[in-house]
């Protein structure tokens, strides 16, 4: 975590602010999850550093503050050996099933913001769409829509 990170983290805790949202812990899986595919193809460009924020603040309709602290939250988590087993047992646990198609489609928005889904990026979702739970057809349908007019490319299927 960031000394800014940190410091915001103190007085907001000192101060009896510290994070009470009901769905914290799935807002921190969302920012974890889209971290990881963020960094799935091996680096982070500025267009997927700027997008994570803006994504979170999108889907959750949080401020900038709360965007960047999960953010640096989901930074510290500790993925064990197998980040996306780890990851797909906190998205069973935190996101409620009906909304795991659209977290997916969110990730994918993550991959493609640099101009194509990577092939990494794509084998992770896929691997977590199915430790999820999602057949072939289901996570195909969640990327085909996700992506749609973003990029141009081949449907995987």
């Amino acid at each position: 975590m960031s000394l800014m990170a940190n410091l915001r983290e103190l007085f907001h805790d000192a101060l009896g602010l510290a994070e009470t949202a009901p769905d914290h812990e799935e807002r921190l899986t969302v920012a974890a999850l889209l971290l990881l595919v963020a960094h799935a193809d091996g680096r982070m460009l500025k267009v997927e550093e700027r997008s994570l924020p803006v994504l979170l603040r999108s889907y959750f309709g949080v401020d900038e503050d709360v965007a960047a602290r999960l953010l640096d939250q989901a930074a510290d988590l500790s993925a064990g050996t197998d980040p996306a087993i780890s990851l797909a047992d906190r998205i069973s646990h935190d996101v409620p099933a009906a909304e795991r198609p659209r977290l997916l489609a969110l990730a994918y928005r993550v991959a493609v913001v640099d101009g194509q889904v990577h092939e990494f990026e794509d084998d992770l979702i896929w691997r977590i769409g199915r430790l999820l739970g999602l057949d072939d057809t289901a996570i195909a349908a969640i990327r085909t829509n996700a992506i749609r007019n973003l990029v141009a490319g081949p449907s995987r299927g």
